[in-house]
């Protein structure tokens, strides 16, 4: 298989597997798309642990099964997993940071455990340590060596995101038996009848999101940056879209993807503000 066939398929799964950063992917410069590529496969594959499995410790065991690869790759060692292999070669090139990757690991257990987070304080931690680190994985494959300030507003823009997505698959979620919304009434939720604790915790999880995306913002960033604050561009638009729908989890939850998003991503890039 040619190395351009191999990324229109490893394009094609991510197109499957997480919509929104594969639009992220297709809309940054053809030098970093096949990286980004990779990234957010193996971001995707471990986020999508918790809905494969059948009982947790199925799931515990697919997660360390992760951190052991990541172990290897530090130590060097090849390994017969592909998407292991291009993550190899990405880390190396690109020097990502593997505590960050371990922290997108490690956040994923809270979804396979299906825990609700006990306030939102700790909800906005979960979303730092997954959305919010991918973001800043991102950033490091488009600058070589980016600054703090410009890792914060990458990792509040991916955050932001998190947040929002958490917000917008409260029904997907819950059909799941998994709540994230901290404060609800679960059992409600769970059986698919939310009440208006449910619209009013969405709420607060928009606001804290919305303060995160100014925070991002106020940052002043190259032009290089803006792909990896491109998760930050989609929230934006479906922060709109919750606020239009009232916060109510059930019409959120059955909008359609927006078909502007693409020039969304393009339009942010060339104007380098998300």
């Amino acid at each position: 298989m040619s190395e351009a066939e191999t990324e229109l398929r490893a394009l094609e799964e991510l197109r499957r597997t997480d919509r929104d950063r594969f639009l992220c992917a297709v809309a940054a410069p053809v030098a970093l798309r096949a990286d980004l590529v990779t990234l957010y496969t193996f971001n995707a594959e471990i986020a999508g642990i918790a809905d494969k499995v059948s009982e947790q410790m199925l799931g515990l065991i697919r997660l360390q099964w992760w951190r052991d690869a990541l172990d290897e790759i530090r130590a060097g060692k090849g390994h017969r997993h592909h998407l292991v292999q291009a993550l190899a070669d990405l880390i190396t090139r690109r020097h990502l940071d593997a505590a960050l990757l371990r922290s997108l690991v490690d956040a994923r257990e809270r979804d396979v455990a299906g825990e609700t987070p006990a306030d939102h304080a700790e909800l906005e931690a979960y979303a730092d340590a997954s959305a919010g680190a991918l973001a800043e994985l991102a950033l490091q494959v488009c600058l070589k060596r980016p600054a703090q300030d410009q890792r914060r507003a990458a990792r509040a823009a991916g955050s932001a995101y998190g947040l929002v997505g958490v917000a917008r698959a409260t029904i997907y979620l819950a059909r799941h038996r998994r709540v994230l919304l901290p404060g609800v009434d679960r059992d409600a939720l769970l059986n698919l009848r939310p009440g208006p604790d449910v619209a009013l915790a969405i709420e607060q999880v928009c606001t804290r999101a919305s303060a995160l995306l100014a925070a991002a913002r106020k940052a002043k960033l190259p032009p290089a940056a803006m792909p990896a604050l491109f998760p930050g561009r989609l929230a934006a638009a479906q922060l709109e879209s919750l606020r239009a729908d009232r916060y109510d989890p059930v019409t959120a939850g059955g909008r359609a993807p927006s078909g502007l998003d693409i020039w969304r991503l393009v339009l942010a890039r060339l104007w380098g503000r998300i």
